[in-house]
């Protein structure tokens, strides 16, 4: 068999629907549905599998002075930085040290989804002058109907989620990176002050990690991606572009 990066990064969502099917066939579904901490258990353990050594991951606050942010479902961090407190998974950081904060959710409507993003933009602002990877992880919903259509993929021409998009793109370190398991990726463009939304199904929550990778590539004192690895963390030959289904813009 020849190496296939396209299909090896399919088989990271594969994973997490594995993941999460073997904690519902135990609790059954009814009670999936509900936020929980085994979500977050099982992004934080993939997190540690996925990224270098000299990157950690926890759940907890970050602290500058007297300003503190709501706690966040997972922190990335340099570890090299002072904490102000570590016990276990459990971390109080400083905003210095933040490479990347994450909020995980199950399979949230859209009001839902604007109130994280509005959450997460709000945390971000917390680390100031350091870009970070602000991100919305939604495990989404399984659907073997040929019709199903993730909710995510619906234009929000107005109401609350575009509001909360709008209201990202007027900060600095607001959510930039969203997705849903069930086939979508938005990402904001900087440049553009923009959000765009790509329908590449299997495909997505591959390129959440990877543009993780990419924004602590940035900085470079941690981590160095060499130009050869990019076709295999961005496996799609001609470019996600054509997979765009709506744009949010100011």
């Amino acid at each position: 068999m020849d190496p296939n990066s396209l299909e090896y990064q399919k088989s990271i969502a594969l994973e997490f629907e594995a993941s999460k099917n073997r904690v519902r066939y135990l609790i059954g579904s009814s009670h999936w549905g509900e936020d929980g901490r085994y979500k977050e258990l099982i992004l934080m353990n993939f997190l540690k599998r996925f990224l270098p050594n000299n990157i950690e991951v926890g759940t907890g606050f970050i602290k500058e002075g007297d300003n503190i942010s709501t706690q966040i479902d997972i922190i990335i961090y340099n570890p090299s930085l002072p904490l102000y407190f570590k016990e276990n998974d459990f971390i109080i950081v400083q905003p210095k040290s933040v490479l990347g904060i994450i909020e995980v959710k199950s399979n949230p409507d859209r009001n839902k989804i604007a109130e994280a993003i509005y959450k997460a933009s709000q945390a971000g602002e917390l680390t100031k002058e350091n870009f970070i990877f602000n991100g919305l992880f939604i495990f989404g919903e399984t659907s073997k109907n040929q019709s199903y259509s993730p909710k995510l993929l619906k234009n929000p021409k107005n109401g609350k989620l575009k509001e909360s998009l709008l209201d990202a793109l007027t900060k600095n370190y607001g959510i930039n990176h969203i997705i849903s398991n069930d086939g979508v990726f938005i990402k904001k463009w900087s440049q553009e002050a923009e959000f765009s939304c790509y329908a590449i199904q299997d495909l997505a929550a591959s390129y959440f990690f990877s543009n993780l990778l990419n924004v602590i590539n940035k900085r470079i004192e941690l981590l160095g991606i060499p130009e050869s690895m990019y076709g295999h963390l961005y496996p799609i030959p001609e470019g996600k572009k054509i997979y765009i289904k709506w744009k949010v813009s100011k």
